[in-house]
């Protein structure tokens, strides 16, 4: 046994063995199902399934490696083809860097002169046949000289059109006049060493190679000066040339015609499990991807030995051909239809079918029986009737699923070059697909990459009011805070949304967002940069995680009752219909974070509060104060938000007891105080990124710290 069949065999082995270990059922349970020979054996296999993500995906995994295993074999970088002396070029000039430009002007100038001259432009040493006597006029255009690539093609096309031929010896060209007019010596192949003439008829028998595919092959090689006929009914050739291409071709020639058994290997493959004449399209297939439309290898399918035969020339081998084979000749098994469970790990199974079905949808118009339509909304327990009949499928639904027969399954289609079905079960939140091993770790790859755990980011925000005095009737200053917080802040940007009462009155004047981001400075910084000219209250200090794209809210406030009115019922009972409204602050963020570790912030800031009782039914009348805006922070930077200013006032009235209430004389017993207090608020938000694949930073954890000094501080202010 040679070398070739060795491996062959070996690699058949270890495919084999590797798609047994993929398809034979994990030592916790079986995970794949196959049609029962009786109802019992349905019913007994039905109990002892076990589903089990980690054994599928182990088994699966060691097949992928070993079929990686050939591949990478098989993946290396090709090499640069050399065709050594038999590659014909054109004679090119001495290598010399002239990028000048060439403006001809000849009329009827010696061709002799001309040729001299180019060939000087040229920098090649040309001797010039003394008997050439024509006379040339050329001339370029003004406006467009000849380029000095151009020069030696047209040194080409004069010597041509006056039957001049220049030829090469070394490093010098001869141009001589054409001798056609001369007898013509005719020689054969092994002759062609001892002509003297310069221009030579040679007649060559073709053995193995047709004249069709000499002729084809050669006449490039021969033009524009030689000429190539066909003799006869004979399998001969006639080459007209000078003697150097002559040299050239039959040397061709010795290559081209010649016993293609002595030159071919031939490879027999028996095939073990595929199809002879699947497995020949698809090589033939993967030689065309790889070696172009003609591929040296030629396949030929034995259909009646399920074999396959492969012919390439002897210095190819046959080793890539025998890996090739090999994984197509894989196990049969690898194709069939089998029932797979996905323990969804942090998605929703429905939501995560429903994405696999939009991703993997196939065209409603097409009409191809091969794909997988889409199909009908049906329950795990009809997957197990199909598997194992109907006696098994009642309890293998309840039993190996663990659910009650109800209709909460949600099935689905999915085809992308895929033929497999889908059920999401909710009540375990898994996903149930029938389909082959190929098809299903390739829908494995896409279902990993979706059912990862997402993203969450600690959101942890002060809250905290300012008491403006008379001096600040408009405000903090913030840009005296930026200078207090000694540079180390980035403003972001300022808006203007004067809003005003139902009842015309105004809400505290202008209502403006200013937002600033605190970058390298500590929260505690900013808080102090502003509590040294303002008298800053801690108001809450709120801490939530909130999951990527997901809405988190704050709200801290009370619920103020709304009469909306009243329903008069039968015998004439009135109810009063009441509704609650909430007050106070109302925070909501969305953050969305990218690959890079930033976070784009969406946030609504709302600040309502009750200012009398003058509505309708003297219901309350609310203030309602909003920001929306969104601003894009770094992982741990600090975000600022201020301007919502809010006024209030109360009036205290207090006296002696029962003195107060008399009349006239009461008011000098009582007297009333009027209190005018306007606050402006401002947060402090400060994202943080957390990974819960990963244990936690110790960023993270002096973030924490940092916000309990901030209220430490705010406490003591």
């Amino acid at each position: 046994m040679n070398t070739v069949n060795q491996k062959l065999m070996l690699l058949t082995i270890a495919i084999s063995l590797s798609y047994c270990t993929a398809s034979q059922p994990p030592a916790s349970g079986p995970s794949v199902f196959s049609n029962p020979s009786s109802a019992n054996a349905a019913e007994e296999r039905a109990r002892s399934v076990a589903f089990d993500n980690e054994a599928n995906e182990a088994a699966l995994q060691q097949a992928a490696e070993e079929r990686q295993r050939l591949v990478d074999e098989i993946n290396r970088d090709g090499r640069t083809i050399s065709l050594g002396n038999y590659t014909e070029q054109a004679p090119e000039p001495t290598d010399v860097p002239n990028p000048d430009v060439v403006s001809l002007n000849y009329e009827q100038a010696d061709l002799r002169s001309v040729l001299a001259e180019l060939a000087d432009a040229l920098d090649i040493s040309m001797v010039i046949d003394p008997t050439i006597a024509d006379q040339v006029s050329l001339r370029t255009a003004a406006n467009r000289p000849l380029q000095y690539d151009d020069i030696w093609p047209l040194v080409r096309t004069l010597s041509r059109a006056h039957g001049v031929t220049i030829e090469q010896a070394g490093d010098i060209w001869y141009a001589r006049k054409s001798e056609s007019n001369l007898p013509v010596e005719i020689a054969s192949p092994d002759t062609l060493d001892e002509t003297l003439s310069s221009e030579v008829m040679l007649l060559a028998p073709l053995t193995y190679v047709s004249v069709t595919a000499a002729i084809e092959m050669l006449t490039p090689v021969l033009e524009p000066d030689g000429q190539l006929m066909r003799m006869g009914n004979s399998n001969a050739v006639a080459i007209l040339a000078n003697t150097d291409k002559l040299e050239r071709v039959s040397a061709i020639l010795e290559v081209l015609d010649d016993d293609p058994f002595s030159n071919q290997g031939i490879q027999l493959y028996p095939l073990m499990n595929a199809s002879a004449a699947e497995v020949a399209q698809e090589l033939t297939d993967i030689l065309g991807v790889i070696e172009g439309a003609s591929p040296s290898y030629q396949i030929q399918g034995l259909e009646r030995i399920n074999a396959i035969l492969v012919t390439a020339p002897a210095a190819r081998g046959f080793d890539e051909i025998s890996r090739w084979v090999a994984i197509l000749d894989a196990d049969r098994q690898e194709q069939n239809e089998q029932l797979f469970r996905y323990r969804v790990k942090n998605l929703n199974a429905v939501e995560l079918a429903t994405t696999l079905t939009d991703v993997f949808r196939i065209d409603e118009n097409n009409n191809d029986d091969d794909e997988v339509q889409p199909a009908r909304n049906i329950t795990p327990r009809e997957i197990f009737r199909d598997r194992f009949g109907d006696d098994a499928a009642g309890e293998a639904a309840e039993t190996v699923i663990g659910i009650e027969p109800q209709n909460n399954g949600v099935e689905t289609s999915v085809s992308a070059n895929l033929r497999v079905s889908i059920v999401a079960d909710e009540p375990t939140n898994s996903l149930l697909i029938r389909a082959n091993p190929r098809d299903y770790r390739q829908l494995l790859t896409t279902i990993n990459q979706l059912d990862t755990a997402p993203l969450q980011v600690m959101i942890n925000a002060v809250i905290a009011q300012v008491i403006l005095t008379d001096d600040k009737s408009f405000g903090v200053d913030w840009s005296r805070v930026l200078e207090d917080a000694d540079g180390s802040v980035t403003r972001l940007g300022t808006s203007f949304l004067p809003t005003a009462g139902e009842d015309g009155s105004s809400l505290g004047g202008l209502l403006f967002n200013r937002a600033f981001l605190d970058g390298a400075a500590r929260v505690e910084a900013t808080l102090e940069a502003i509590a040294i000219n303002n008298d800053v209250r801690l108001l809450a200090r709120p801490s939530l995680s909130v999951i990527n794209n997901q809405e988190g809210l704050i709200r801290i406030g009370a619920e103020v009752p709304v009469q909306l009115g009243e329903t008069v019922g039968v015998g004439g009972t009135a109810t009063t219909n009441i509704q609650y409204r909430p007050t106070g602050i109302e925070l909501q963020i969305t953050p969305r974070i990218n690959d890079d570790g930033v976070v784009n912030l969406t946030i609504r800031q709302e600040l309502s509060s009750v200012s009398g009782t003058a509505g309708v039914n003297q219901n309350p009348i609310f203030q309602n104060q909003e920001i929306e805006t969104t601003v894009i922070v770094r992982d741990g930077e600090n975000v600022v938000l201020g301007g919502l200013i809010q006024e209030s006032n109360d009036r205290l009235n207090s006296g002696v007891p029962f003195l107060n209430q008399v009349p006239v004389l009461g008011k000098l017993f009582s007297y009333q105080q009027d209190n005018n207090e306007r606050t402006e608020l401002f947060i402090v938000l400060r994202p943080e990124i957390i990974n819960v694949n990963q244990q936690a930073t110790g960023s993270y954890q002096n973030m924490i710290n940092q916000f309990e000094l901030v209220a430490e501080l705010l406490n003591e202010l």
